[in-house]
């Protein structure tokens, strides 16, 4: 199996689990039909969907009220991760359900319980 189509497979393994509203925690509600809501060390609430495009899996992320679009990118060598970005703002997924969303200035670790060191 191509490296593209092996990381194609493992987005689309992340979106099905992301996406499942039956995991998440009572406090926490989907944030859409397709969607799921994660809670961030810093208190805020990230939401993300997805959206599969003609060129691959977009990652649909609402922050602070704004909707962000960003297309997956292809993996690089290294730790098991999933990576959307639009080379402004990018978010990764590790394993164990972790969200990393980076902007400029802005740095938030998420996850289902919260992300704790």
């Amino acid at each position: 199996m191509s490296r593209f189509r092996l990381g194609r497979c493992v987005a689309l393994a992340v979106m099905a689990g992301l996406s499942a509203p039956a995991a998440l925690p009572q406090a926490m509600s989907p944030a859409r039909e397709t969607g799921s809501a994660f809670q961030c060390e810093d208190g805020t609430k990230l939401e993300l969907a997805f959206d599969l495009t003609g060129n691959g899996l977009d990652a649909l992320v609402t922050l602070h009220g704004a909707v962000h679009r960003l297309p997956y990118r292809e993996p690089e060598p290294g730790p098991a991760q999933v990576v959307w970005s639009d080379g402004e703002r990018s978010l990764t997924w590790s394993p164990g359900v972790k969200l990393m969303w980076m902007a400029s200035g802005a740095h938030l670790m998420c996850g289902r319980g919260g992300h704790k060191h």
